[in-house]
């Protein structure tokens, strides 16, 4: 046995010492730089990713087994990309130890480690490959490291799903003896970056931390944290927190001694700061026990400063049983001239084991003191009782608030902590906002922000309640009965059954919003009246008479999503009156549509669709019926006499320039400037300044009309215009349109013209093109030519001068067939072919010819009707006489008054002249009326002198007079000259 055992023990030993022998060997031989390329290889080949191994690996194995690595980096899988690297790693550990599991390390070495996480919108990661899918549990080691050094480190990760990304930087570490379930002092400092929410931020962080995952233990002994940049929304935020902390919260025993918590930052320009002290609390099986917390809360923006001060007193009792004497705290504030006042305290209980509160009853009051209010200052009181159950996430609480006149009271119960649904009924008599708010002075900021509000915050708010509030007054408001029910279930926020009466207004129905990052507004709502005068100020303010050649932005409707209709029974604005209206809204931040648009306005019925789109340069559509439309009642006119003309009217037609729209409108009776049409059909067209109105028809005054209108305003605005008038009743038509009744009939009328100008001078003074008119069974009234010819037939100064008379309504001068085409040049309007056929009158194409100056709005024009025989009974014997004589009618003046002359001394003579002839008689009296008439002279002349015409002659052979006896000869001329002036003398007994 002896030998067997000293064999043995020989052959252990030489075991042993074969063993270090082979490990002297494989240390004093053994190069693992040798290795760097097959290691690199089976890298690529078994993970698909690049190892780089930069300078050389330097190995120790005894007494420890040690590794100073040089930099190494590793490639993304697949891709050449960097995923991680490290500049320099040097850890060693003991050999032996391993034998029984144990890890007894040394300080482990780690400088610029640097990894890139990245987690794809499949949910996988860019690590993925690397993980172990080795089904076999890990056996427990234990671990002894003498302290860990980390210097210049950093780590980032991306979620490629929400974009949002998340780096440490500048990550320094250094760390006492860690070993588990035993204390390590710990220091480290690095920098935090993220853009979800936004965080640009230095920490430091030092202490001694025991972390022990199997019994649930945490401490934290000296503590020193502190964390400043940007946080939470806030710039320069510093958030420091140092003391003595000691938690198993399994068993719900804490341990906290001299926990003292700062924080400051700029919030929305305003600067806060928050402090809580904790100086002793102990909560352990049989005992709870705390010194008074404290906490103190502080804000100043812009000089308006707000203070609170919270103290929760001394805590005693057991984990079942816990109470204070109570909860006390004071605010304080001021804003501008106001400043607020207010205390509130209550008792407070608690059960630690089952996690129950109660605040019995926090009662308190409010003192507020404000020149700006109605009665300089204004006090409330209020009191409430909460019970909250932590275990089961349960809150109740009911509540009065009274505030001056006004009492608020209400109840709410909150279930959830982590997702809060929260069901209430709150209920006011009355609200005088009047008394309670200050009515700012500022006019509200103007927005241009063309993007949704995003609403996304409301996806959290789970919310089941009731509003009911008796009376609410604001300005000169009165508000009542409101009642409504608010419901919010994570994806839409809705108010139902919404029933108030604003003024003298019922108002039903029902608002929501959904789609919360970019909200859709729906709405259907009933007001049974509305008087718009209440609301929407009379105050005229200054006109800009300059217009804006810019479209009209509308970018803000990009924001606007909705889907609703709004009806109301009746509305009353200014002396219009609307009933039965009715709007359907469609907006989807790209378009607006508002079909159908209907209502009766006074007694017109309107429907209509409106469309908008493309808000920043806006393009309008729109189609518009109306029953009938009495226009004049909605145009303005001043009573007050018309200020005199002391230059031309310019015209501004740069708002055109802007306007971009089309559609049609048909209104089946329309008055508009007196004038009263039917079936008026118009379509417009809009084009960046080009507007095109066509068709342009209706029917009127028996009549029909069609034609174009076309407006350039893009430079120096020109005008086209053309129309047709078919059998349309001339007289009432000018009689309701510029109140003057100077011609009656039945007719066409055509007009083609253009125009341009800056001006309405400069527009009439352009004008151009050509007109024509044709009349039947008509009258030229405020003339009677054949009533002045009797006229002048009774007056003895029939040679007198001519005379002017002005228009005479009464008087009129009946035609049956009227024609005249009008060539348009600069302004004036030229005509030389006026015809007309009358009962006694004839006007000839040619007789007549003369100008309108439309640009100078005056008159000159001859016309020279001729007298012809009537039938019986029409002119008469008298007038029959002057059959054939030209009466030459000159018309001047100017629109407004018009005068219309005679040549009484030509008609005159005309006339004395056929009296006397008519008593000559004979072959002399119609030689005298050929040769004043317009005859054969010579003839007429032949005949005074008593010679035959060459026809009546003697024939040749024939026995003749003897001949006077000679005298000194004459020249024929001189002796027709004195023959007639003798027979002359006989006839007009001179």
């Amino acid at each position: 046995m002896k030998k067997i055992l000293k064999y043995s023990a020989y052959g252990l030993g030489g075991l042993i010492a074969l063993v270090l022998l082979l490990v002297t060997i494989v240390a004093l031989t053994f190069n693992p730089n040798d290795y760097k390329q097959k290691v690199i290889d089976l890298v690529q080949e078994k993970k698909q990713r690049t190892l780089k191994l930069e300078g050389d690996i330097k190995l120790a194995f005894w007494p420890k087994i040690g590794a100073d690595l040089g930099k190494i980096s590793l490639s993304e899988h697949k891709n050449s990309k960097e995923f991680a690297s490290v500049t320099s790693v040097k850890v060693s550990l003991s050999l032996l130890p391993l034998l029984k599991k144990e890890l007894i390390v040394d300080t482990v070495y780690i400088d610029g480690a640097q990894a890139n996480i990245v987690k794809y919108k499949d949910g996988t990661t860019n690590f993925d490959d690397l993980l172990s899918k080795e089904d076999e549990e890990s056996q427990d080691i234990k671990f002894d490291v003498d302290g860990v050094k980390v210097t210049n480190s950093a780590v980032s990760y991306t979620d490629e799903s929400s974009g949002a990304n998340y780096a440490i930087s500048k990550f320094n570490l250094t760390s006492g003896h860690i070993a588990l379930a035993e204390p390590v002092d710990l220091a480290t400092d690095f920098t935090i970056n993220a853009n979800q929410p936004e965080v640009a931020a230095e920490a430091k962080l030092k202490g001694n931390f025991l972390v022990d995952p199997a019994t649930k233990h945490f401490v934290a002994k000296g503590l020193d944290a502190q964390i400043k940049g940007i946080l939470f929304g806030g710039k320069d935020v510093n958030i420091s927190a140092t003391g003595d902390i000691d938690a198993k919260p399994d068993t719900r025993e804490f341990l906290v001694d001299t926990l003292k918590l700062v924080a400051s930052g700029e919030f929305s320009g305003a600067k806060l700061s928050l402090d809580l002290n904790a100086p002793k609390l102990i909560a352990q099986k049989d005992e709870v026990s705390s010194k008074n917390v404290t906490v103190s809360l502080s804000q100043d923006k812009a000089g308006d400063t707000f203070k609170a001060n919270l103290v929760l007193a001394d805590i005693k009792g057991s984990p079942k049983a816990l109470q204070s004497s109570g909860i006390t705290g004071e605010i304080a504030g001021v804003q501008g001239k106001r400043t607020i006042n207010g205390k509130f305290s209550s008792p407070f209980t608690g059960n630690l084991e089952s996690l129950i509160f109660d605040v019995p009853k926090l009662a308190g009051n409010l003192d507020i003191k404000d020149p700006s209010l109605p009665n300089g200052a204004m006090q409330g009181r209020f009191d409430l009782s909460l019970h909250t159950d932590v275990k089961n996430e349960l809150v109740n609480s009911k509540f009065n608030l009274n505030i001056d006149e006004t009492k608020l009271n209400g109840d709410m119960a909150v279930a959830s902590f982590k997702k809060p649904s929260i069901k209430f009924n709150l209920n006011a008599d009355k609200l005088n906002l009047n008394k309670l708010i200050v009515k700012s002075s500022q006019p509200a900021a103007k927005t241009s922000d063309s993007k949704p509000a995003d609403l996304s915050a409301l996806k959290a708010l789970l919310l089941d309640g009731k509003l009911n509030v008796d009376s609410i007054l604001y300005d000169k408001y009165q508000i009542s009965g409101l009642n409504v029910n608010i419901k919010a279930d994570g994806e839409k926020l809705a108010l139902t059954g919404l029933n108030v009466k604003l003024d003298d207004s019922r108002i039903k129905g029902s608002i929501g919003i959904s789609h919360f990052a970019k909200p859709l507004y729906t709405f259907d709502i009933d007001i049974d009246q509305l008087d718009v005068d209440k609301y929407v100020s009379t105050s005229n303010a200054p006109a800009n008479n300059k217009a804006s050649d810019k479209p009209l932005d509308l970018s803000a409707l990009k924001a606007l999503n909705a889907d609703g209709s709004l009806r109301i029974g009746h509305l009353k604005y200014g002396k219009t009156n609307a009933s039965n209206i009715r709007i359907d809204l469609k907006a989807d931040g790209q378009k607006l549509n508002l079909s159908p648009l209907a209502a009766k306005v006074d007694d017109s019925q309107i429907n209509a669709s409106v469309g908008i789109a493309r808000f920043s340069d806006p393009i309008y559509s729109f189609n518009v019926n109306i029953d009938k439309l009495d226009a004049d009642k909605y145009i303005t006119k001043s009573n007050a006499p018309a200020a005199k003309s002391t230059g031309d009217t310019p015209i501004d037609l740069s708002a055109l320039k802007k306007l971009n729209a089309s559609g049609d409108a048909k209104i089946g009776w329309l008055k508009l400037a007196n004038v009263t049409t039917q079936n008026v059909n118009i379509g417009l067209n809009a084009d960046r300044g080009v507007v095109t109105v066509s068709p342009f028809a209706a029917n009127l005054y028996q009549g029909s009309m069609s034609g174009l209108l076309k407006v350039d305003a893009r430079a120096t605005p020109s005008i086209t215009f053309k129309q047709n008038m078919k059998s349309v009743s001339i007289g009432p038509l000018m009689v309701d349109a510029i109140n003057n009744n100077m011609l009656e009939g039945k007719g066409t009328v055509n007009i083609d013209v253009t125009t341009s100008g800056n001006s309405v001078g400069a527009l009439k003074k352009a004008l151009a093109g050509n007109a024509s008119l044709g009349l039947a069974d008509g009258a030229l009234k405020g003339v009677d030519i054949a009533g002045s010819i009797r006229e002048l037939k009774s007056k003895v100064n029939l040679l007198g001068a001519k005379d002017n008379v002005g228009a005479d309504s009464r008087k009129k001068t009946d035609f049956s067939e009227l024609t005249a085409s009008f060539a348009i040049k600069n302004g004036v309007a030229h005509n030389e072919d006026l015809a007309m056929k009358a009962p006694i009158l004839r006007l000839e194409k040619g007789d007549s010819r003369g100008d309108i100056d439309i640009g100078n709005e005056s008159i000159n024009y001859l016309a020279k009707p001729t007298i012809v025989k009537s039938l019986k009974g029409q002119g008469g014997a008298d007038l029959d006489a002057l059959a054939g004589i030209a009466i030459p009618v000159k018309i001047t003046g100017t629109f407004s008054n018009p005068k219309y002359g005679m040549d009484f001394a030509a008609v005159g003579t005309a006339l004395a002249k056929s009296n006397l002839l008519d008593k000559v008689g004979g072959d002399k009296g119609t030689a005298v009326k050929a040769l004043i008439g317009g005859g054969d002279k010579v003839d007429a002349i032949s005949g005074l002198l008593g010679k035959k015409k060459p026809a009546e002659a003697a024939p040749a052979g024939g026995s003749a007079q003897p001949a006077a006896p000679a005298e000194k000869p004459k020249s024929a001329q001189d002796q027709v000259k004195d023959k007639a002036a003798e027979k002359l003398k006989d006839v007009f007994k001179f």
